[in-house]
């Protein structure tokens, strides 16, 4: 039997992060087994299980993506501290975009400083959107719906759009819930590419998928002819590195979403990973890093 043991955490945010969430405090668990170290951060208003459930389903053995995710990024850091490197010595990690909490002016000036060149937006007010797009005309934009936008609506919305408008949006992600035929009716609507995260594993026909290593396996989605864009799950910083280094090590050469740090308060593990810019700070240590900081933390068995 495996020893277990588990620490757990609270990331804050200033704002809402998502349209299918208003709360402003989340709860996860760091992970160490046998060496290695993961991350358990559920999203239980996006389907998945409590924290303290997903604890009982590691405690058991029973796998869940977000648990069978946990145990290959331990076993995968635990490999990297035995022999005392960095698993990101030879991966090059992607560019991110930037993961604005809100549509403002100022965050969209303070992106473009610190050298971003995408954007990505949580269920933004389209008709403000448009209205900054001439102001920052060297940005382009991801927007992610949680599956809660109104059909009727984006199209209203978009047929105010010029070609040349909608041509600066990369995709919408999950603008409702994943259905085959009712997106590609969507897609031919609107003029716009649309992105699939929570439902990728069944799709074979948008143009962008956007995985999480938190919850998926790069190598099920390799020949998939679809765009591949990584981003992690807005989870703890060693969570966070795990995706960077997903993404560097399947070569992905599309702008991805690795840099949602800066969504939290500041706390040690946060700093660690630098300014929010388009490049990846990696994180000093062993496997993933963190080492000091991952030792000095009272960890308790499962």
């Amino acid at each position: 039997m495996r020893d277990f043991w588990v620490h757990r955490y609270q990331l804050t945010s200033a704002t809402v992060l998502n349209a299918a969430s208003t709360r402003r405090e989340f709860p996860g668990a760091l992970i160490r087994v046998d060496g290695g170290f993961g991350c358990l951060h559920p999203w239980p208003e996006l389907g998945d299980p409590s924290l303290d459930d997903c604890l009982a389903h590691l405690a058991a053995g029973r796998g869940t993506p977000l648990v069978d995710r946990a145990l290959a990024c331990v076993q995968i850091d635990a490999e990297a501290r035995a022999t005392g490197h960095s698993l990101f010595k030879k991966v090059t990690v992607p560019l991110s975009h930037a993961t604005l909490p809100q549509l403002e002016r100022g965050l969209l000036e303070k992106a473009t400083a610190a050298g971003f060149t995408t954007v990505k937006l949580k269920s933004p007010d389209l008709a403000s959107l448009r209205s900054h797009l001439a102001a920052h005309p060297a940005l382009r934009f991801r927007i992610d719906f949680n599956s809660t936008a109104d059909p009727r609506a984006l199209t209203e919305a978009f047929s105010q759009w010029t070609a040349e408008e909608k041509a600066r949006l990369d995709f919408l992600e999950d603008p409702v819930p994943f259905q085959k035929e009712s997106w590609q009716e969507l897609r031919a609507t609107l003029g716009i590419p649309l992105a699939n995260d929570r439902e990728s594993a069944s799709d074979s026909t948008s143009e962008f998928l956007v995985l999480k290593p938190a919850l998926d396996d790069f190598r099920a989605f390799a020949a998939r002819p679809a765009r591949k864009i990584i981003t992690s799950y807005m989870d703890h910083p060693l969570g966070q590195s795990f995706a960077a280094y997903e993404a560097g090590r399947s070569a992905i050469e599309e702008i991805c979403g690795l840099q949602t740090h800066g969504l939290f308060e500041k706390d040690a593990f946060i700093e660690r990973l630098g300014p929010v810019a388009p490049r990846f700070t990696v994180p000093q240590g062993s496997g993933l890093g963190f080492d000091d900081l991952l030792e000095a933390l009272p960890w308790k068995r499962l």
